[in-house]
């Protein structure tokens, strides 16, 4: 044969011999001629089309079938050639097919090692966040339903966008808020529906659940599903069936499920479903809120002032000591999402490198009021020990509020660049 001399190649006659090929190897090639003596080409290539990795397949068409090659192509194939071609120009572009099929795996490849050392969803030095941290990096590639606890504002939605970075999957992640959304459409946004399923539905809609197909779907605030809509929800996850509304058939579905929930499901939603509980909840994460995890409002000040420097074109270099002690005192109901608030704003109408608590506009206490202390005072402990514990946690938390610029962060102590660097000496900061 022709491309032997370029190829290794394996001959089959037709449809039946083909298909046994296939059960013993996947090529990485196929030329595929749409007319064979047991049946159409067309029918082989609806089976390639579903192999992971899928082939390079050129169909090989008369004039009077191109129309069918055309199809195949916007389905998947690589490529079609008309009959009679000439045997160079093929060996030229399957060479090329090949080799842009190479290169496309290499990146897969290489963006599945990416994700497996993507960053944290969050900045922390807690040691419970840590924790939650591994155990999400852990179960990320695995087939396990996904449930994320926490109050609003503590970062579940980005910590299910970073499971679902690591999972190595190739389809996308499709979020919906089920809070956000009047109970009486959730289902169709979920379901999809066909054209005439209701009073204003004039066109076909895809479904949530469709995209999902081959992803994630991450539904938020889960517990405020309507019971209708959970008991279909359940037979999807059960059976991987469900219905668009208005359509009598039956339909398949393939998804990663990650749910969120500000409130306990399994005891106090007496409207959740028990059964659906068990089956979302393969392994549950419980974000704790961000007055739980003090230490970490220092990072996470830092960070989001570098974004919003970023956003802003702004070049603020940190926070005030009194600035900080001001955050780190504040209880954050919003969690998370209120302190990225808090410091955008305060970025953007600075007009010096340093925030001071007015730009934070943080309620500032009376002057007779003492700050809060995170002071632990143990009379055990030897005065020498306890001043330098407390000149320690001072310049760490001036290093902090500069961004771990040291210049700034002297600057704000009142001392100098080089005792500075000798104060981080002694005290291993």
């Amino acid at each position: 044969m022709a491309l032997e001399d370029s190829f290794a190649i394996e001959m089959a006659g037709s449809l039946r011999a083909a298909v046994d090929a296939l059960q013993a190897r996947i090529p990485d090639a196929v030329l595929l001629d749409i007319n064979l003596p047991d049946g159409s080409g067309i029918n082989l290539f609806q089976q390639l089309n579903a192999l992971k990795p899928m082939p390079v397949v050129v169909v090989m068409t008369a004039y009077g079938t191109v129309e069918t090659a055309v199809k195949a192509l916007k389905e998947g194939a690589a490529d079609y050639v008309v009959k009679p071609f000439e045997l160079d120009r093929l060996k030229r572009d399957l060479g090329i097919h090949l080799e842009n099929r190479s290169l496309h795996r290499k990146v897969d490849a290489l963006d599945r090692e990416i994700r497996k050392i993507a960053p944290p969803f969050v900045t922390t030095g807690s040691g419970r966040m840590k924790d939650i941290v591994e155990k999400a990096r852990m179960v990320a590639p695995l087939d396990l339903p996904v449930l994320i606890m926490g109050e609003t504002g503590t970062g579940k939605e980005k910590m299910a966008r970073w499971i679902h970075s690591l999972s190595g999957t190739q389809g996308e992640l499709v979020a919906i808020n089920c809070a956000a959304l009047p109970k009486d459409i959730i289902e169709s946004e979920l379901f999809g529906y066909t054209k005439g399923a209701f009073s204003g539905a004039v066109a076909y809609k895809e479904g949530l659940v469709e995209r999902a197909n081959g992803g994630t779907l991450f539904l938020d605030e889960i517990g405020e599903l309507p019971e209708v809509v959970q008991a279909k929800f359940l037979r999807v996850l059960e059976d991987g069936v469900y219905y668009k509304l208005g359509d009598t058939r039956e339909r398949k579905a393939n998804f990663r499920l990650i749910s969120a929930s500000n409130r306990e499901l399994a005891d106090t939603a007496a409207s959740f479903r028990k059964d659906l509980y068990y089956r979302i909840n393969g392994i549950t994460f419980d974000l704790p809120p961000l007055r739980d995890r003090r230490d970490d409002i220092p990072l996470l000040v830092a960070a989001f002032i570098k974004e919003a420097n970023f956003a802003y074109k702004k070049g603020v270099r940190g926070v005030s000591p009194r600035a900080m002690q001001h955050l780190l005192s504040s209880d954050w109901p919003g969690n998370i999402r209120e302190l990225k608030w808090c410091i955008n704003r305060g970025v953007a109408i600075a007009t010096g490198e340093i925030l001071e608590s007015a730009d934070l506009t943080l309620p500032l206490p009376a002057e007779s009021e003492k700050l809060p202390t995170r002071i632990h005072v143990d009379y055990e402990v030897p005065l020498d020990e306890a001043v330098e514990q407390l000149e320690r946690d001072h310049i760490s938390h001036a290093l902090q509020a500069a961004g771990n610029n040291r210049t700034e962060a002297a600057r704000l102590l009142g001392i100098s660049v080089r005792m500075l660097h000798y104060k981080i000496k002694k005290y291993d900061l």
